[in-house]
């Protein structure tokens, strides 16, 4: 059987067809739009936008730099605090070098006065040398004297009697010979021997100079044996207590009482005045 035709009008797609390319190109046109101008955000910026962003981008250089000048500004101060405290501590340095050399000179010049002392000290001590062997000299030659005369050991005492002085003034007694001097102080105990050599610098003399010097009512009182030697001594003595009393202030007029011979003087006629 053949087909059977059918008869009737026929469909027109086009206008439908278009429709859908226009919607198609329209849809296309609107992808490619947005693409392009989310291309120009990712990758460019706008005017405005490029203003702004070189505007900060001068603000962060012109910040990096003021940034960079405060810190060299801040290590310029640091410096200078640091230096500052340096010169500080070279002037208190210096100060205290000062103060030791000055302190030095004061050491050199009391070093210079004690080796002056001790040169002077060193010749007292040779010249008291010195003496003491002549006193050992002269003892030793006495003593042959005696025995070779055959003379008593001991010569007979020389009691003094009377000095010209009242009952309240408190006597001192001295007996100089030729090499030394012998104070009297107590009517058993032997009299402290000083050589004439040194006396001025006698701490036993020089005090006793001065607990005379401090009461007017104390008396200096030399008992001078009678030789030549012993003479010279009592002149080197009264000008050492000239010297005291010029140095001191004080006004002692020593006594003389002359002992005619070699015996030991006795001083019991003014026991209350001495130690026993």
């Amino acid at each position: 059987m053949g087909r059977r035709r059918h008869d009737g009008a026929s469909v027109n797609l086009f206008p439908f067809l278009s429709i859908l390319v226009a919607i198609i190109g329209c849809l296309t046109l609107i992808i490619v739009v947005m693409t392009l101008s989310s291309m120009n955000k990712v990758e460019g910026k706008t005017p405005d936008e490029v203003v702004r962003a070189k505007a900060y981008m001068e603000l962060k250089k012109e910040k990096e730099k003021d940034q960079a000048e405060q810190d060299k500004l801040k290590q310029t101060i640091k410096d200078l605090i640091q230096r500052s405290e340096q010169d500080i501590a070279a002037r208190d340095k210096l100060k205290l070098l000062k103060n030791m050399l000055d302190n030095q000179e004061v050491i050199e010049e009391s070093r210079t006065e004690l080796i002056n002392e001790f040169n002077i000290l060193s010749q007292t001590n040779k010249q008291l040398d010195e003496s003491d062997k002549l006193l050992k000299e002269d003892i030793k030659k006495k003593e042959e004297e005696i025995a070779r005369r055959k003379l008593p050991p001991e010569p007979a005492k020389l009691r003094v009697t009377s000095i010209g002085s009242s009952s309240t003034v408190k006597p001192y007694f001295v007996e100089i010979g030729g090499r030394s001097v012998l104070i009297h102080r107590s009517l058993t105990k032997e009299p402290t021997v000083i050589p004439l050599v040194g006396l001025n610098q006698s701490p036993k003399f020089v005090a006793l100079l001065k607990e005379i010097g401090s009461n007017p009512r104390h008396k200096l009182n030399f008992l001078v044996r009678g030789d030549f030697e012993a003479v010279n001594g009592l002149e080197f003595t009264s000008k050492i207590v000239r010297d005291f009393n010029k140095a001191n202030g004080t006004d002692i007029i020593p006594g003389k009482l002359p002992l005619p011979s070699m015996g030991k003087v006795d001083l019991q006629t003014f026991a209350q005045f001495l130690e026993p």
